[in-house]
C-alpha cells in the first residue's frame, strides 16, 4: 500500500502537496507521528542528490523521485512488498506531476489550485488495488520512529541529560495540572522533547494522551456552547430565573477549563440574577452587562488552536 505521497520544491524543500492514505481519524490520533514523519521526509529531500533514491524506514521503504521539469522531488512511503508496484506507478504520477509545470514552478500557496491534481493523483491510485489494501503506518509507529531516529545520528549525553530534566520537570507540572487547555499544551511539549530524545514509548504515550485532552475539549466546547447559547437566550427575552440556572450550569461545564476565581465571578452574576429584587440596580446592570459579554470571554479563553 502507499501509505504517504509528498512533493517538495527541489531548491527552498518547501512542502507544495501531500497525501495520506489513511482514515481521518488516524490522521487526527496520530497527528504528532505523522508530523514527526514529514520532518523526516523533508530532511531525506535535502540530502538526496539522486535523481531516485530508496530510504528502509522500518517495515516501510521512502521512494524519492526527482522531477528537474518542475524542479520537484516526489516522495513515496510504501509497503516493502508493494515497491515493485510503486515503481510502475511513479512514472505515471510523475507524468501528471510534469504537465503541471505553472502550478509547481510558479505556486503562489493557494491550495485550491491543487484540487484539479489532487483528484488526478488519487484516481491513479486507487486504479491500482494492490496500492489500496488496509495497512496502516500507525500500526508499526514504534518501529518507523526508531528507524527515523537511527538515520539521524546519536546525541551527545549532554544535550540527552539536558532533555532529559526537561521532560522530567515538565511531567510533574503536566501531572499536577488541573486546567486541560494548559495540560494539552504541556502534552505537546512533551511529544516535542520525546521526539528529540527518541524515546518512542513516552512519545507515543503522550501523543495518546494528548489526543485524549484534545477529545475532551473538542467536547466540552460543545457543550459550553449550549449552555452559552441559551444563556443569550434567555437573557435577550429578560428570562432571568432561566438564565440564572442555564449560567449556573454553564459554570459547573467550565471546572478543568477556567481558574477558580473566574468561575465564582460568574456563579456571582447568577446569584445576582437569581437576587434581582434584593440588589442595587446598578449592580444588577452590572451583572446584566457582563453576562452579555460572556461569549467573547471564552472564546479568548478557549483560543488553542487544537493540532
Amino acid at each position: 500500500m502507499i501509505q504517504s505521497l509528498y512533493i517538495f520544491q527541489s531548491n527552498s524543500k518547501n512542502l507544495l502537496y501531500h497525501k495520506n492514505f489513511q482514515s481521518d481519524e488516524k490522521l487526527e490520533m496520530f497527528s504528532s507521528f505523522f508530523s514527526a514523519l514529514q520532518g523526516f521526509v523533508s530532511e531525506l529531500t535535502r540530502s538526496s542528490t539522486e535523481s531516485l533514491s530508496t530510504i528502509e524506514l522500518g517495515e516501510y521503504l521512502v521512494l524519492i523521485s526527482g522531477i528537474p521539469e518542475v524542479s520537484s522531488d516526489l516522495v513515496i512511503i510504501i509497503d516493502k512488498e508493494d515497491v515493485k508496484e510503486a515503481q510502475k506507478m511513479i512514472p505515471k504520477i510523475v507524468k501528471v506531476i510534469s504537465t503541471q509545470e505553472d502550478l509547481f514552478v510558479n505556486w503562489d500557496y493557494e491550495p485550491e489550485k491543487l484540487e484539479s491534481f489532487d483528484s488526478k493523483v488519487v484516481q491513479l491510485i486507487l486504479s491500482n488495488k494492490k496500492l489500496i489494501s488496509e495497512s496502516s503506518l500507525t500500526v508499526n509507529q514504534s518501529s518507523i520512529l526508531k528507524s527515523i531516529w537511527e538515520q539521524k545520528g546519536a546525541l551527545s549525553e549532554q544535550l540527552r541529560e539536558n532533555l532529559s530534566r526537561e521532560r522530567e520537570e515538565l511531567n510533574e507540572k503536566y501531572l499536577l495540572e488541573e486546567n486541560f487547555v494548559n495540560k494539552y499544551e504541556i502534552s505537546k511539549k512533551l511529544i516535542e522533547i520525546s521526539e528529540k530524545l527518541r524515546d518512542d514509548e513516552k512519545f507515543i504515550k503522550y501523543q495518546t494522551e494528548a489526543k485524549s485532552l484534545r477529545d475532551e475539549i473538542k467536547d466540552r466546547r460543545l457543550r459550553l456552547q449550549y449552555y452559552l447559547d441559551l444563556v443569550k437566550e434567555s437573557l435577550d427575552h429578560s428570562k432571568y430565573a432561566e438564565t440564572y440556572s442555564y449560567l449556573y450550569s454553564f459554570c459547573l461545564k467550565l471546572q478543568n477549563f477556567a481558574k477558580p476565581d473566574f468561575i465564582q465571578k460568574y456563579k456571582g452574576y447568577a446569584n445576582v440574577l437569581l437576587n434581582r429584587e434584593n440588589v442595587e440596580k446598578s449592580e444588577f446592570r452590572e451583572a446584566v452587562k457582563e453576562i452579555s459579554k460572556i461569549e467573547k470571554k471564552i472564546n479568548e479563553l478557549l483560543s488553542l488552536e487544537i493540532q
